[in-house]
Parts: structure tokens; C-alpha cells; sequence
């Protein structure tokens, strides 16, 4: 059994599989096992990974069918390992592999949990930055678990946490917020992320904003409450109009007034849409949490039983 698990979710990573591996291999002791997670992968990441497989047996790889998304490639990747200490971290070269030896360390020291947290990033734009920073104040706002600004999924943990995390059953995984979530003695150590080596980055806008919803859906009832509350208010402020406009049309005051109505409608018409939409997202949770489907299917390994 290896000591060490290094858990990578790749899509359309072909150009930096090798640089990773012998980047990894400088920095942690030889009896570990990298297992690749091939995400639908539609260049030739697969093939790379394959290659390098037959020239290190302790390369491995489990291929999807399609892509099902990071956050299930993680959650194979921690299904097929075997290693004492578990690292998670993506597969660009942007969690640099340099920062293992401190995981290792702490992990070594009695942490259960060591996640790191990026200071910055050479290649991130200004929207990239107000979009990221926007992410974390709007799911800590509606979350009821914190969630530490920039910690990434570059982290290790024992196999403790590794069986805590597998009684997990949702299908709508937001990992950051179940490591969180679960406790443990953990730590948090900072880190510088590079430029991207090769490829563009798979975190989209749209994709954070995805992600931002699994996330709140899956640990918070806040927004609904929240709906509960201008529901509420917007009621209140109702009833006040009624009472100015029944007062007024008893006093012979009352005059057309089609802006004013138009307004009130259309507000009160956004506001029922938006909560719908609120409710919408969490019956759409719990109707894929109920369908029960698998998380991935797998249609190649390499290297894992």
C-alpha cells in the first residue's frame, strides 16, 4: 500500500501531464501512486496518462465516460485511493507541487486536515479577481458554514477524513463546504499559484456561479429565509398602500396613477419570481438527490483495481 494518494482531476490537460508528474516526483518520498482522473476528456490527456503509466507503475487512471465535473472526479479519485495521507490538486500546474512537503508534514504532526489557501495568481485578471472575490462574500453570506476566501481543493487529509467523507451520499457534491463541514484538527497554509503552464483555465464565470448555488443549496436554508423575510416586508409595504389608497379614494383624492401601479406590479412581480426561482433550485436538489444516479461511470483504468 502506498503511502501517499495524489488525486488529479485533468480535462484537456494533454500538454501537462508529464511536467506535472516529474514536477510532483521532486518533492515527495517514492513510495507513492498519482491517480489521474480523466474527465471526458476530448484531446489526448488519456493517452499522455497511458504512456506514462507504462513507464511508471504507479501512475494510474480512471477515465469517465463524459465529463460529470470535478468535484465527482474527486470524489472517484478519493474512492480509489489507497495511500495513508490523501493530496488532492488540479491538474495545471497552478497547486505547486513544492507545497507538498509541508501537507506531509503537518499531516505527519497530528493534523487530520491540511488545506491551503492562495495569496494570488500571476495570470488572474481583474474581472477573474472581483468575480472570485464575489464568489466567496455571496456563499458565506447565504451558507451557514464558512468558507475560507481562495482555499482550493489542493489539500491533504488522513484516512480518517477519507471514511468520514465516504458516508457522505449527496449527490450534489460541494467538497469545500463538506471539508469544512466535517471538522477534525486541520490547518491552513498559504500559497503562491503560477502562471498556467499550457491550456486556459475550466472555471468559468457561469461555472463558479454553478458551483456557488450547489454549494448554497447543499448547506444553507439562509435564502430561503431570506426569501421569507422580503416576502414579508414587501407584504407589509402592500398593506400600507392599500390603507393610503382606500383613505384617499374616501377623501375624493384619488388620480390616475398608471406609473405608480406598473411599478408596484412589476416589482412585486420580480420578487414572487425570484423566490420561485430560490424554491426551484432546491426541489431541483432534492429530485437529483432522490434519482439516486452514480456520481460517474467509469469506461477505462489503468493501473487500478
Amino acid at each position: 500500500m502506498p503511502r501517499i494518494s495524489i488525486l488529479i482531476p485533468v480535462l484537456n490537460e494533454a500538454e501537462n501531464i508529464l511536467p506535472l508528474f516529474f514536477e510532483i516526483k521532486k518533492f515527495v518520498p517514492d513510495d507513492f501512486e498519482i491517480i489521474f482522473i480523466d474527465d471526458g476528456s476530448n484531446d489526448a490527456t488519456f493517452a499522455e496518462i497511458q504512456q506514462l503509466s507504462e513507464r511508471d507503475e504507479r501512475v494510474k487512471c480512471i477515465s469517465f465516460s463524459r465529463n460529470f465535473g470535478h468535484q465527482n472526479a474527486l470524489m472517484a479519485g478519493m474512492d480509489y485511493a489507497t495511500g495513508e495521507f490523501i493530496i488532492t490538486m488540479d491538474g495545471d500546474l497552478q497547486h505547486p507541487p513544492s507545497c507538498i512537503p509541508a501537507i506531509l508534514q503537518h499531516l505527519e504532526n497530528g493534523y487530520d486536515l491540511v488545506s491551503t489557501q492562495r495569496r494570488k495568481t500571476e495570470d488572474l485578471n481583474f474581472i477573474k479577481k472581483i468575480s472570485t472575490k464575489l464568489f466567496y462574500r455571496l456563499i458565506n453570506f447565504l451558507s451557514d458554514i464558512p468558507i475560507e476566501e481562495n482555499v482550493s481543493d489542493f489539500r491533504g487529509f488522513s484516512r480518517k477524513v477519507l471514511y468520514t467523507i465516504h458516508k457522505f451520499e449527496e449527490r450534489d457534491l460541494f467538497l469545500r463546504g463538506i471539508f469544512s463541514w466535517i471538522g477534525f484538527k486541520k490547518i491552513t497554509i498559504p500559497f503562491d499559484a503560477p502562471s498556467r503552464l499550457h491550456g486556459n483555465s475550466k472555471y468559468s464565470f457561469m461555472h463558479m456561479v454553478r458551483l456557488g448555488l450547489r454549494g448554497t443549496t447543499s448547506f444553507s436554508f439562509k435564502p430561503l429565509r431570506i426569501s421569507l423575510l422580503i416576502g414579508t416586508f414587501v407584504s407589509f409595504i402592500s398593506f400600507l398602500l392599500l390603507a393610503l389608497v382606500l383613505i384617499n379614494y374616501f377623501q375624493g383624492k384619488t388620480v390616475p396613477g398608471w406609473a405608480s401601479i406598473m411599478t408596484v406590479v412589476t416589482f412585486m412581480g420580480g420578487i414572487q419570481l425570484l423566490v420561485i426561482g430560490l424554491m426551484g433550485e432546491y426541489i431541483a436538489s432534492l429530485f437529483r438527490e432522490s434519482k439516486k444516479r452514480p456520481l460517474y461511470i467509469i469506461n477505462e483504468k489503468i493501473n487500478v483495481d
